[in-house]
């Protein structure tokens, strides 16, 4: 008796073409038990249910433990760090928190998402 190959499944995608794949990084080396990497997985899921496009994305971390981490999630995004306990006068300033494309005086502050002490905020742009 004869069998038909079975044809692999597509990947599942969301409402803009993206696989789940598309919001990952690279390989973790973080501690297993210290959390941001659950953290991380829970920013893919959201990103991936919401349909964000990973290059509207700014992440923006301190130093530390917490600097490596925008590496393991969204690597098709933007990074930034900066020093130790600056990170929410950096991310809130007037310049990093207008789109890109409009100027200081005029531009919208883009919704900013916390996500723990290890990621100050998450920045999408318009």
């Amino acid at each position: 008796m004869a069998t038909t190959p079975v044809e692999p499944k597509a990947p599942k995608t969301n409402h803009i073409g993206l696989t789940v794949i598309d919001y990952k990084g690279g390989k973790t080396t973080l501690c297993a038990g210290c959390g941001h990497n659950a953290i991380s997985e829970r920013i893919i899921e959201a990103m991936y249910d919401m349909g964000v496009s990973p290059e509207r994305v700014a992440k923006l971390s301190g130093i530390g433990c917490s600097s490596k981490s925008p590496a393991y999630f969204m690597n098709r995004s933007h990074s930034f760090n900066s020093v130790h306990g600056r990170m929410p006068s950096v991310a809130t300033s007037p310049i990093a928190t207008c789109s890109p494309s409009a100027s200081a005086a005029t531009a919208t502050p883009p919704p900013l998402a916390s996500a723990s002490s290890f990621i100050s905020c998450a920045a999408i742009f318009p």
